[in-house]
């Protein structure tokens, strides 16, 4: 298995650029995928500088602008990729962002509409957990187990009304091998202590064998971060690969306390597992 980082808030390769944002290409089980799309031109110029010509499909862990983006801003460019798009049925949702001192919200969320998506693509939505090719499975909606706001910036209009974004359309990416399983994420608006409980209620029997993604700790406090740490010790990963909205301050505290098997996130990296 292998995932190379196409978008993220970091890079040192010439020729490519960073961008508030994630987006990678998962290599296995026989299959390509591309998982989110970045925000948008920086998207677009690191796969063309590397060369990325096809996926058997898209993935979208959820409806905000720096992992759509670029699928909402090059449609046609991201259609020659893939046919296919797997998002949740609640990608559409009205994701909003309420600074310190505003009184209006502003639009985070999607910034095409379903109808462009169809046009181009077959759009598959769910849920519930989905198995998108063998052994390849898409989560559905996160069970939270325990409460996790590090960002109240952040909410959602949801039929008519607007509260504090749940984030119902989240969702995660998981390649199941024999010996455990592996994670692919977006941001981690769950949590990330919901989303490996959640990922241990789906898959009971199975180990976490890497974490990849965002874990959207970059506004959480330093007592926060490291009751992410003592749970990730626990887990005994073998690999964990973070950037974007972790924050460097908490992706620096979990390196130091769990060393080598953390990995900075950065576009243009390849990671083989």
């Amino acid at each position: 298995m292998e995932i190379k980082i196409i978008a993220d808030n970091y890079v040192d390769s010439t020729g490519l650029l960073a961008e508030h944002g994630f987006s990678c290409l998962i290599t296995a089980k026989g299959k390509t995928i591309l998982f989110d799309t970045g925000q948008g031109d920086g998207f677009i110029n690191n796969i063309r500088r590397m060369n990325i010509t096809y996926a058997d499909c898209i993935v979208l862990s959820h409806g905000h602008y720096d992992h759509t983006g670029g699928l909402s801003k090059h449609l046609a460019e991201c259609a020659s990729i893939s046919g296919d798009i797997y998002a949740s049925k609640y990608i559409f949702e009205n994701h909003l962002k309420l600074d310190n001192g505003k009184t209006e919200y502003d639009f985070i969320g999607f910034g095409g509409t379903r109808g462009d998506i169809e046009r181009r693509f077959r759009l598959h939505l769910n849920k519930e957990i989905t198995e998108i090719y063998p052994d390849i499975f898409l989560s559905g909606v996160i069970e939270r187990s325990i409460e996790f706001d590090a960002d109240g910036k952040l909410f959602a209009e949801v039929d008519g009304i607007t509260a504090k974004d749940r984030f119902r359309d989240e969702q995660f990416l998981i390649i199941r091998e024999d010996e455990g399983i592996h994670i692919v994420t977006g941001c981690t608006h769950c949590g990330p202590e919901n989303l490996i409980n959640f990922a241990k209620k789906l898959f009971p029997d199975k180990k976490i064998l890497s974490l990849t993604g965002g874990l959207h700790l970059f506004r959480s406090d330093g007592s926060y971060t490291q009751k992410v740490i003592n749970v990730l010790r626990c887990e005994d990963i073998k690999i964990i690969a973070t950037g974007h909205c972790t924050g460097l301050d908490a992706s620096f505290a979990i390196k130091a306390a769990l060393g080598e098997k953390v990995l900075f996130t950065k576009a243009g990296m390849k990671i083989v597992y």
